[in-house]
């Protein structure tokens, strides 16, 4: 099957995975503007058209600035020109990014309003990601399947951080930018940051009907197991024009790496790609995270869907 992974950072320039996705005939859409390795994914599109495609992002520094939206504005559409099919918003706006005051902005902030409005008005796509999985809100659990990323990055814990939003603050500010852009095709980066609440999920979902998600990537696949298999297989029927397949994997300056390195993190983008697989395409038992994980074995139609044509979809270009 053509398949299409639309959540990546992944600057895979040598000539071995650039041969193997051929193979696989899949291509990879990266996501990052310039303050997020930007030039390298610019560069690898326009090189390798037929296996990588390109998210843009915007600088969020200075946005108390004067014309700062239309100074966003003009960058993005230097970016879109050179081949970038969509814009993304990160997560450091809504739980880093603070005013002048202390306060944190929120991507419903009236200055980022202009940016959403020329996007929808130009025809193009959002990707947002904001808020972090649940778990950060929450006293540090080992069972939780987020833990070792959690432990790792212990500067973005929320939990009993006086001032900061919570989880459902982060989103509702999203929520209220989707509302207020109809014709604004928004993707929800990690399932939306709801992987823990598929109900939700199916809410936003059934109320916004310029709204789709992502799955990326290994550790939703947890997310979604444990949430219990009938539910899952459920959800992906029901919303199959909805959700599109990407794996999140992120690798940097592959050419300065050591061929020790890059074996490493080749091996590593192969074995996400096939639990990636696994769990969509079949209903084998295999072993993830930690985690016995039987697939979910969804039907032809909605995989082709999942893989290829809902990126075509929202991602128009790619």
């Amino acid at each position: 099957m053509t398949y299409i992974d639309a959540h990546m950072h992944y600057a895979g320039e040598r000539p071995e995975v650039i041969k193997w996705l051929a193979q696989e005939d899949c291509k990879l859409l990266n996501i990052g503007g310039a303050d997020h390795h930007g030039e390298a994914y610019r560069r690898l599109a326009k090189q390798h058209p037929d296996r990588y495609a390109w998210c843009t992002s915007f600088q969020l520094e200075g946005f108390e600035g004067p014309d700062y939206a239309d100074k966003v504005i003009e960058g993005l559409k230097k970016d879109f020109a050179d081949g970038a099919i969509a814009c993304k918003v990160f997560k450091r706006l809504g739980m880093k990014l603070q005013d002048a005051q202390g306060k944190y902005a929120q991507i419903d902030d009236p200055i980022f309003d202009p940016i959403f409005s020329w996007l929808e008005a130009e025809g193009h796509t959002l990707l947002v990601h904001v808020a972090d999985p649940i778990g950060r809100w929450k006293p540090l659990d080992e069972k939780d399947p987020y833990f070792e990323y959690f432990e790792k990055t212990p500067e973005g814990q929320m939990c009993n951080r006086e001032g900061v939003p919570h989880h459902s603050d982060i989103l509702a500010a999203r929520d209220r930018v989707i509302e207020r852009h109809p014709k604004l095709r928004v993707v929800g980066a990690h399932l939306g940051s709801l992987e823990h609440d598929l109900d939700a999920l199916a809410k936003l979902l059934d109320k916004y009907p310029n709204f789709a998600v992502d799955t990326s990537g290994v550790r939703r696949i947890v997310s979604l197991f444990l949430t219990g298999r009938d539910k899952v297989w459920e959800f992906f029927i029901k919303y199959q024009d909805r959700i599109m397949y990407g794996s999140d994997r992120s690798v940097r300056d592959q050419l300065e790496m050591s061929e020790e390195k890059f074996q490493e993190s080749f091996g590593e983008l192969k074995a996400a790609f096939r639990s990636g697989w696994d769990y969509y395409t079949t209903d084998k038992t295999f072993t993830l995270k930690g985690y016995e994980v039987r697939g979910l074995g969804l039907p032809q139609d909605v995989l082709k869907k999942l893989f290829y044509t809902n990126a075509k979809k929202w991602y128009p270009g790619i």
